[in-house]
């Protein structure tokens, strides 16, 4: 018996419709079936995690790491042994001009902290070598101003009726210039001009004591004071320029 006028056709059991054909809502049934059943891609699995690796031990590097903190050690007792400790010297309490004599009034003791790198103070231990003995201001001496040995002297130099004369000498002026010292005796005599006859007489000479050395500016000469006699430095400065001297050493340390 068909459908009553005005009324749709029902689809069939197995969706298709009165006239033979598929249906509109079979059609998406089965489209969504097969979706589902349909295999779905796989996503890659995330990496895992990295294998550590083992760093290299070097021998050498861990040697010097070992050194470095040994030695960090050793300036940590040093600085804690040396910190706080002190020595005693002896300074200039009042200003001093150059050669008057060193007296209790003007000498006073300080403190410095060991290590302090000074140009040779005098110890306050040697205080009873300084006062008392005639030791004379070699220098002019400012007050607060640390008491060396160079800025004292037994007496100021030259002495009365002594005389100091600066000589430059080249290297075939003089002998060895390392074997030169304060205080011994010499003579300055006269050469001949370059190439010139030596005298038929003796030479003029002046005995001297040398007081000093020092390298001159002039190229490899030396410059020798000498203490002579006041009355034979002018005759010997007058013959000092004009470059034809020489130096010979009598005796060492004997001036």
């Amino acid at each position: 018996m068909g459908p009553a006028p005005g009324e749709p056709e029902a689809d069939s059991a197995d969706g298709l419709g009165g006239d033979g054909t598929v249906s509109s809502s079979t059609k998406v049934a089965n489209r969504e079936k097969h979706a589902r059943s349909a295999p779905q891609p796989q996503r890659p699995a995330p990496p895992g995690p990295l294998k550590p690796t083992r760093a290299r031990r070097r021998p050498a590097l861990i040697a010097l790491g070992l050194a470095l903190v040994a030695l960090s050690v050793l300036a940590s007792v040093y600085l804690a042994s040396t910190l706080g400790q002190t020595y005693q010297v002896l300074a200039i309490k009042s200003e001093l001009a150059r050669g008057t004599e060193i007296t209790d009034a003007d000498i006073t003791t300080v403190e410095l902290p060991m290590g302090t790198t000074l140009p040779d103070p005098v110890p306050a231990a040697e205080y009873d070598q300084v006062v008392g003995q005639g030791k004379v201001a070699a220098v002019d001496l400012k007050e607060g101003q640390l008491l060396t040995r160079g800025s004292i002297a037994d007496e100021l130099q030259p002495a009365a009726g002594r005389s100091i004369v600066g000589i430059a000498l080249a290297p075939n002026q003089m002998p060895d210039q390392d074997k030169l010292r304060a205080g011994d005796a010499v003579r300055i005599v006269e050469t001949p001009a370059t190439g010139g006859e030596p005298p038929a007489e003796a030479p003029f000479a002046i005995s001297a004591t040398v007081v000093s050395k020092a390298p001159s500016t002039l190229g490899e000469q030396t410059v020798v004071d000498v203490e002579v006699a006041s009355k034979d430095a002018a005759a010997l400065a007058a013959r000092a320029a004009t470059g034809r001297v020489a130096l010979v050493i009598d005796a060492v340390g004997a001036g």
